[in-house]
């Protein structure tokens, strides 16, 4: 499970992308995905209570996020969204958009029958640290000629953000054939945070000429 808020298109793929970049890891690399739904209002209610989505990494996954408001999640988020992913090799995920509850991402996953989960921050305030891991790895990847990532990532996540929004208008579940992406993870990252959330400095607090 991977959590996100704000628009359903924009910020989804941010937090489709944050689940990808977890869900990727799997022993046999990532295999693509077959079918996507979405939901929103109770049916996303629903589908945790009857373990279409696992409520146990929905909690898990919102338990990690710092700053959200006292009271339930089901108090806060009056219009939940939800996209679930089937994937060819039997994973079933999804990512929550929890508007009006938070405003950061996370993740949470059963691995090997334990529930790990993290929050994956984003600095609000200038200067947006987050951007600098970016733009390095970009860098990076100009000096090497290698890539910092695997590039299928961004071709199947953006699959999986415009199969969201035909179930969307759709009103059903979508097949996606298109989107047996198979690749592998990177092995490693070259420039990424050392602190629990990223900080450094940014070209916004650099005066004007």
């Amino acid at each position: 499970v991977s959590i996100g808020y704000a628009h359903v298109e924009a910020y989804g793929y941010h937090a489709i992308e944050t689940l990808q970049c977890f869900v990727e890891r799997r022993r046999q690399g990532e295999v693509g995905v077959n079918a996507v739904t979405y939901l929103a209002g109770d049916d996303v209610w629903r589908a945790i209570d009857d373990g279409t989505i696992r409520g146990d990494l929905v909690d898990a996954a919102v338990d990690c996020i710092e700053e959200k408001p006292e009271g339930s999640l089901r108090e806060h988020c009056q219009e939940p969204m939800a996209f679930v992913f089937e994937y060819n090799d039997g994973l079933r995920a999804a990512t929550l958009m929890l508007n009006g509850y938070v405003h950061d991402f996370a993740f949470a996953g059963d691995v090997g029958g334990e529930v790990q989960a993290c929050e994956v921050y984003l600095q609000r305030d200038f200067p947006h640290g987050h951007f600098n891991y970016l733009s390095l790895n970009i860098e990076e990847m100009f000096v090497t000629g290698r890539p910092s990532y695997p590039v299928e990532r961004t071709l199947l996540s953006t699959g999986m953000t415009n199969a969201v929004m035909d179930s969307l208008n759709e009103h059903r579940r979508v097949e996606t054939p298109w989107l047996a992406i198979a690749y592998e993870p990177a092995a490693s990252i070259p420039w990424q945070t050392k602190h629990p959330r990223p900080t450094g400095a940014s070209v916004a607090i650099w005066p004007p000429r």
